[in-house]
């Protein structure tokens, strides 16, 4: 477990809108709207506010979403750039955003297990349909093959898909583990 002080989230808040304002080549109107919904998700922070922080957070994400262009999953180098100037700096915000409440604790508390797994299971999913044609390239190097959109969204479905099944037999069995050995 990992504990973070107010004052590390709200530096950590600042180098994640830092990130979307930099990194991020988007029009006025993005960026000032990311500007916009990470204020929101500051003031919410600073003040134990919860429900400015998801508001925030909901301007900062839809921007973000809006924001994205990415003709092909195949590029690896546009979704790379993707993950760190978006997807990164959403999570920690959403983390953030919804750390914020009222009460006597400051801490927010990161799951290293869960965290790593989430973390995983997204980065499989994302590059499911580059890692397909890869090992299609690789086992037919002939065969030319042209992938299309649908086809790059149906394989991270089915990676997607899989990798739920995965997660979820994974969890019911250590739930069922954990049973019998309670009843024992």
């Amino acid at each position: 477990m990992i504990f973070f002080s107010r004052r590390v989230r709200l530096l950590m808040a600042i180098v994640a809108v830092v990130d979307l304002a930099v990194f991020s080549q988007h029009s006025i109107l993005v960026i000032l709207a990311q500007a916009i919904g990470a204020a929101l998700i500051l003031l919410g922070m600073f003040y134990d506010y919860r429900p400015s922080s998801l508001t925030g957070l909901l301007i900062v994400a839809t921007a973000s979403a809006a924001a994205i262009e990415l003709p092909s999953l195949l590029e690896v180098g546009q979704i790379l750039t993707a993950i760190v100037s978006l997807a990164i700096p959403t999570f920690v915000l959403t983390w953030l955003a919804l750390s914020a409440e009222e009460g006597e604790s400051t801490d927010v508390l990161l799951l290293k297990r869960p965290a790593t797994t989430a973390l995983v299971f997204a980065l499989v999913c994302l590059f499911s349909a580059p890692i397909v044609v890869l090992v299609m390239s690789l086992l037919a190097p002939t065969i030319s093959t042209r992938i299309t959109p649908t086809t790059e969204m149906a394989i991270i479905l089915i990676a997607t898909t899989v990798g739920t099944i995965v997660l979820t037999r994974r969890a019911s069995v250590a739930e069922s583990l954990s049973g019998t050995q309670e009843g024992e």
